[in-house]
């Protein structure tokens, strides 16, 4: 036993009591992903945490393909394991072996992760909320401190580089799109946060439309949004609680399908855009499903796609 460690024996599941019963009592350590590692990057207030997740498999001759993946402390792992699972059977599910970029912060503190997303993910804009509005910094720090030192240490094709973000992350996502199209080649926005700050993000948006920058055409984005995430229609219910009173004023359901619904009358002069809803569920029951979607449409085997 660990000294100064105090195992307690009620509460324990079956197979752990029986083991302290003979003696060998589980020593905690960490649990520790196969073929991942981290590095900290002093960018901003309070630096990142980087974490990486590669495949066993050789790579192709152009390298790996990427997906960077934002909030990665709560979804790298999930990530990691959904690219390993489908990967594993990619003549069937279509999904090649990818590399997983996650970028977090170096704390588990939830309060400062949430206070520092709501700076990096959001875009600037006029009358913006303090504490706001640092996207651009994000994605400038992303592109020159990060990308650099990820193909100098794994071979990966430069190409074929996507990102992936939820709600506020799905805001930074769609911002990258529309003032960067060339970054990414392809763009997972789940349940974007549109409804952030007036909609402020659907200026960029109506510039992208009507005058598509150098680099737009072929790029690929994906829009998800979760069923629940928005109450049907009708009148509203006597009574109605706070939580579904906001969920109404958002409109992630009606957002989302509009804004992709106007990307994709954009022709061949813009992305290529697909649009999903997942029925059954929330704004954060939906992560894993958006995540395991957007394998598929990040890492196809098809290598033209």
């Amino acid at each position: 036993m660990v000294s100064g460690l105090q195992v307690p024996r009620r509460g324990l599941g079956l197979g752990a009591a029986a083991l302290l019963a003979m003696g060998a009592a589980p020593v905690p350590a960490p649990v520790a992903i196969p073929r991942s590692l981290y590095w900290d990057l002093p960018v901003g207030e309070g630096g990142w945490r980087v974490q990486v997740g590669w495949p066993e498999t050789e790579p192709p001759p152009s390298g790996f393909p990427v997906l960077y993946l934002l909030d990665g402390n709560a979804h790298f792992g999930t990530a990691v394991e959904a690219i390993r699972l489908q990967a594993r059977r990619g003549d069937v599910t279509g999904v090649r072996p990818g590399v997983i970029v996650a970028l977090g912060y170096p704390t588990d503190d939830a309060a400062t992760i949430m206070r520092r997303r709501q700076r990096d993910y959001t875009p600037p804009a006029a009358g913006a909320p303090p504490g706001s509005g640092g996207a651009d910094a994000f994605l400038d720090a992303l592109a020159g401190q990060v990308m650099p030192r990820l193909a100098a240490a794994f071979p990966v094709d430069a190409a074929r580089q996507a990102i992936f973000g939820h709600s506020y992350g799905g805001l930074c996502v769609l911002h990258a799109l529309f003032t960067r199209p060339g970054l990414f080649a392809r763009h997972v926005a789940a349940s974007p946060s549109i409804w952030w700050h007036d909609t402020a993000v659907l200026h960029s948006a109506r510039r992208f439309i009507d005058h598509p920058p150098p680099g737009t055409a072929g790029r690929g984005v994906l829009i998800t949004v979760g069923g629940l995430e928005q109450p049907p229609p009708g009148p509203v219910a006597p009574g109605e609680d706070a939580h579904t009173g906001r969920l109404r004023m958002a409109r992630m359901v009606d957002r989302a399908r509009d804004l992709a619904q106007r990307l994709a009358e954009m022709g061949e002069n813009g992305p290529q855009v697909e649009f999903v809803t997942f029925a059954g569920e929330t704004h954060g029951s939906v992560v894993p499903a958006a995540i395991s979607r957007a394998m598929r449409f990040v890492f196809p085997a098809e290598m033209g796609r």
